[in-house]
């Protein structure tokens, strides 16, 4: 495409969106697509022509072509555009420099990951209630002692754990894993915690469905029991108070747990999530997900296992 008529600076911001159109042409051509069975894509089949996308989310991208356009689209527009172009994070974010706008936050690996995992795992250490420490796939970098006497887990029990399965929602989903029988045994309590762990999962990624990991992890998941229908039921589209397994438990965020060791009549407890985020933002990560006891029955069975009374829920 010729730029001699764009003006100067929406050039790269063109030149991106072009790019981009080209590759989506050339993924669908040679199939190379990624499986949209796990995704919700509410702009349905594309032809990935520039008269599709001025139709569907930007009707100026001609006049910008002809530079009758001087600046590049607001924000909202380019997360749109970039939306319809089923970008990655590296391509949204190409999008948005174009246009002047701030990038977004890249998911955290390899050594910036691990220089805030030194910050976050001595604070999980150190508190006074069972807690691990989650990245942004819901990947388990840390288990405290406290969650280890909850759940009267070894070490060795945790290392024997493929790490591509210690993950959050494998422990929901995977009979094989530590944990899955302790929180299945209240199948109401464990739907409604296994869904809303899905559509944090889900919240918290809006942006990264197009990232191999993120591919790579839902497809895995997808053949464990019951994922899929979970998966593919869970909407963001709406408040989780609306979600059908809200309606049978009550409206706090509960969920009832099975404990090992313990006498038959005080073996179940009901604990309640707290998480504590790395940043100043709900989705900062890592996130620490600390469990408090919440009622005096469930503060009673804390002591029992040698965890410290944490005051009335």
């Amino acid at each position: 495409m010729n730029l001699d008529h764009v003006h100067p600076d929406c050039r790269e911001f063109v030149t991106a969106v072009e790019e981009f159109l080209r590759r989506r042409q050339e993924e669908a051509l040679n199939n190379l697509q990624p499986d949209k069975s796990w995704k919700q894509d509410y702009w349905g089949p594309r032809t990935w022509t520039r008269t599709e996308m001025e139709d569907m989310v930007y009707s100026s991208y001609k006049q910008m072509r002809q530079g009758r356009i001087t600046r590049p689209p607001r924000r909202e527009v380019v997360m749109d555009i970039a939306d319809y172009l089923n970008c990655t994070l590296e391509e949204r974010n190409r999008l948005l420099i174009a246009a002047h706008a701030i990038p977004v936050s890249p998911y955290l690996s390899g050594t910036k990951l691990e220089e805030l995992l030194a910050i976050t795992r001595p604070v999980a250490r150190s508190l006074m209630m069972p807690a691990t420490i989650i990245n942004r796939d819901w990947h388990i970098h840390f288990l405290n002692d406290q969650i280890m006497t909850l759940y009267d887990l070894t070490d060795e029990q945790i290392a024997a754990v493929p790490i591509e399965k210690l993950n959050l929602l494998h422990l929901f989903f995977d009979p094989e894993l530590p944990l899955y029988p302790n929180l299945i045994e209240n199948t109401e309590s464990w739907t409604r915690m296994a869904r809303q762990t899905i559509y944090g999962f889900k919240m918290a990624n809006q942006l990264c469905q197009f990232e191999a990991w993120y591919q790579r992890l839902v497809n895995q998941l997808l053949a464990l029991p019951g994922f899929e229908y979970h998966w593919n039921t869970v909407r963001l589209d709406a408040p989780f108070e609306e979600d059908a397994s809200v309606k049978t438990m009550p409206h706090d965020v509960l969920v009832e747990t099975a404990l090992p060791g313990l006498s038959v009549q005080s073996r179940r407890a009901w604990i309640r999530p707290l998480i504590i985020s790395a940043g100043y933002f709900q989705f900062d990560f890592p996130q620490i997900i600390a469990f408090l006891p919440a009622n005096e029955q469930s503060q009673s069975i804390f002591a029992e296992i040698g965890l410290l009374p944490l005051g009335t829920p």
